[in-house]
């Protein structure tokens, strides 16, 4: 429902971001963080309605692929968004693509694992399994989860504290908003609350932990790049600029780095 809500009130900004964008790597995880969730709706519907119980492993896995590929197109948006900041450097890109992969074959595991413990799951009609993954194993990847994020809060932090103290005349509030701070700090505070749960949560809340992180995930990437792109669209028609490098992902969208101003201590970017 969250999803659908974000669509109805964002449709007309969805709509002008869709059909004036280019195609572009943004562009595509935008896409896979946004419309997959209905993909994995359907299929809920499906294995909810199925009476087949034997179809049901098979859906299951389809159903947590799908997730996966949300969670990932969500955390490459970020990855991108503080790799522009940092105007392209090539140390950070290092750093956080290292964090990326490392993230990205913990999930791959995961999906395997969880793929081999469904073929010997029982499930009942509806296909719910009675064989939950164990905890120990689930914790993992959101452990390098967690990791990442930090690393991509402190780098885009440190970005806006410096350009902060290094023009005195800015307020500290429209910067992180500038910044993006509230999305990426709301998407760790999920992670965070997800490990604690857990831990320290007893039961089987696998599915409502799937859901809740991942939905969570996607729908704050995607508003985040519909705002960029606002901002973009509105930057443009107060000061048209030409600037395009391999990053530009959509005009403006991620490479606020390209209408940088250069302050004594380093190239910083004005947004």
């Amino acid at each position: 429902m969250s999803v659908v809500y974000d669509l109805v009130t964002n449709l007309a900004d969805e709509l002008d971001y869709l059909l004036r964008s280019r195609m572009t790597l943004a562009k595509g995880l935008f896409l896979g963080c946004r419309y997959t969730p209905f993909v994995i709706c359907a299929l809920h519907i499906r294995m909810t309605l199925s009476p087949d119980v034997e179809a049901c492993p098979w859906l299951a896995e389809i159903n947590m692929l799908f997730l996966v590929i949300i969670l990932l197109c969500a955390e490459y948006i970020f990855v991108i968004r503080t790799y522009a900041l940092w105007n392209c450097d090539r140390r950070v890109r290092i750093a956080l693509l290292v964090m990326y992969l490392i993230f990205f074959c913990g999930t791959v595991i995961l999906v395997v694992e969880y793929g081999l413990q469904l073929k010997m799951a029982n499930f009942t009609p509806s296909c719910y399994s009675s064989t939950p993954i164990s905890a120990h194993f689930i914790i993992l990847p959101y452990i390098v989860l967690l990791l990442l994020e930090i690393e991509i809060v402190g780098l885009t932090f440190y970005r806006m504290i410096r350009f902060y103290r290094a023009t005195q005349g800015c307020r500290l509030l429209t910067l992180m908003s500038q910044y993006s701070m509230g999305y990426i700090l709301a998407g760790l505070l999920f992670t965070v609350v997800n490990i604690a749960t857990i831990c320290f949560v007893p039961g089987y809340y696998g599915p409502a932990l799937e859901v809740s992180q991942i939905v969570a995930q996607g729908l704050l990437a995607t508003r985040m790049q519909l705002d960029l792109w606002k901002l973009s669209r509105h930057s443009l028609e107060v000061a048209p600029i030409s600037y395009s490098t391999e990053y530009d992902q959509t005009d403006l969208e991620f490479e606020l780095s390209q209408r940088a101003s250069f302050v004594p201590g380093g190239a910083v970017p004005v947004i």
